[in-house]
């Protein structure tokens, strides 16, 4: 009797532990990024190398739905510039400089960096509007290499873009809506 006892709890028990999710189970698949932000800011470091030419930077980004805004400034916390754009205009602001206005950020870029920077295009990425983790925008390869979570979405922490041989890496320190 003890011996159907002892069987009849040892089925049970395993056949309650078979409903149980475990270790090995697969897990639903998770959207590498998203849902996207309509609006956000990120404070963060970029890095752009050109060749030689080397640069390190800090950044604010604000985000809206047509505008962007990005402050730039050195490592050190030293204001640098102002680069934006809405409603089919962009500007640059240096500080002892005269403000600059163009058609779109690539111009701008350019002037700054020494080459047009697909910025534009980065905002949907930074903001989670890419499913997946890599991508092509003008030429540009993009590929978000860590994501992490940030409310109840996932956004990039690290980026990387790349075109020829200019290399452009983002690291997103903080998020704000």
């Amino acid at each position: 009797m003890l011996r159907r006892l002892a069987g009849l709890a040892a089925a049970l028990l395993l056949a309650a532990c078979s409903g149980m999710p475990g270790i090995n189970d697969p897990q639903p698949p998770q959207p590498f990024l998203g849902p996207p932000l309509e609006r956000f800011a990120a404070e963060g470091r970029i890095s752009l190398r050109q060749g030689e030419r080397s640069d390190h930077l800090q950044f604010d980004w604000q985000h809206a739905p047509g505008r962007d805004v990005v402050l730039f400034s050195t490592p050190l916390g030293q204001g640098l510039a102002e680069l934006g754009h809405e409603a089919g205009s962009a500007w640059l602001k240096q500080a002892g400089r005269p403000e600059i206005r163009a058609e779109g950020l690539p111009a701008l870029t350019a002037r700054l960096f020494g080459t047009p920077l697909p910025l534009e295009a980065l905002a949907g990425w930074l903001g989670g509007a890419q499913p997946g983790p890599s991508g092509e925008v003008d030429g540009w390869r993009i590929e978000v290499l860590e994501a992490a979570p940030y409310r109840e979405r996932r956004l990039p922490r690290r980026v990387e873009v790349r075109r020829d041989d200019i290399e452009l890496r983002i690291v997103v320190t903080e998020w704000r809506e």
